[in-house]
């Protein structure tokens, strides 16, 4: 029980000096998430938005649920 014990005290020592040494990169992951920045209208027309990958998403969604019947299509 004690190797227990000692392996819980030392996994919490090591839990607690991972997250004091990856604080800053944390910080600045949560400022990037909660960033206040509005939604662009159109922004699906910008390089980089893949048309052809947003309907096979929507078309596998829509057949996963139809395959389990309980939701209803829009």
């Amino acid at each position: 029980m004690i190797v227990v014990f000692s392996f819980l005290f030392l996994l919490l020592i090591v839990i607690h000096l991972s997250a004091k040494l990856l604080k800053p990169y944390t910080q600045k992951e949560a400022r990037s998430i909660t960033s206040n920045r509005p939604f662009v209208p159109g922004k699906e027309n910008l390089p980089g938005y893949n048309h052809k990958l947003t309907a096979i998403i929507s078309a596998a969604i829509a057949a996963h649920k139809k395959r389990l019947g309980r939701y209803k299509l829009p």
